[in-house]
């Protein structure tokens, strides 16, 4: 009998034109990856360059998850943009720092701290003039 598996669920939230926030929730393994792949391809397909990976559902996370993660921060950081991980839980954290993903993409604990990041970037999006 296969053991049941929590299926990956993926919310996606435009914050601003350019500046996406991806809340997922489930497992992000070897399983799941190739779907949360499709949803970052699809944002960067429709111009998006702030990644904001909000990840405080997601219980676990192997290698698979942490590849898509880091070929994305590859891909975006060419644009320039960003990716930026939001709250994880503590054993994705654990996994994060251990492997150093931590050290390349920032980990910030709230999505306002996370636009707070993107703003400070040298391209980051502005507020325009009122």
């Amino acid at each position: 009998m296969p053991i049941a598996h929590n299926p990956l669920s993926v919310e996606v939230t435009l914050e601003r034109e350019d500046v996406v926030l991806l809340k997922v929730e489930g497992y992000l393994d070897v399983d799941t990856a190739t779907e949360f792949q499709h949803h970052l391809a699809n944002q960067l397909h429709h111009g998006r360059r702030h990644f904001l990976l909000d990840l405080s559902a997601v219980p676990f996370m192997d290698s698979s998850g942490m590849n898509i993660i880091l070929r994305v921060y590859q891909e975006v950081r060419e644009l320039p943009g960003s990716v930026h991980i939001i709250s994880p839980a503590p054993a994705v954290l654990r996994v994060l720092d251990l492997t150093g993903v931590s050290i390349t993409v920032p980990v910030s604990q709230s999505v306002e701290e996370a636009l707070a990041r993107v703003d400070a970037l040298p391209d980051g999006p502005r507020v325009p003039d009122a």
